[in-house]
């Protein structure tokens, strides 16, 4: 139901970025969740989108090793250069 709302909200040709790290709060993660591993999590919000038409192919973009700037904001910045347009 989250991912069809964000399509049905979503600017056409906008972009919906989903984060996560590997901290959770046990007790309210689903099992899925907190058995899985970080690509096998990948591979369930890549599901999630599936389940909406109208999405396109969800790509999963990792990052790995050192970059001159590792902050949240050097990486958003590295993923704007990427986008053609504007997300928002």
């Amino acid at each position: 139901e989250v991912f069809a709302e964000v399509y049905r909200v979503l600017k056409p040709g906008g972009v919906f970025i989903v984060s996560f790290s590997n901290r959770m709060f046990y007790e309210k993660a689903i099992a899925a969740w907190r058995d899985g591993s970080g690509f096998s999590r990948a591979q369930l919000v890549k599901q999630y989108f599936q389940c909406v038409s109208g999405f396109t192919q969800a790509e999963v973009i990792t990052e790995v090793g050192v970059t001159p700037d590792d902050s949240l904001v050097g990486k958003l910045k590295k993923f704007m250069k990427r986008s053609s347009s504007d997300p928002f």
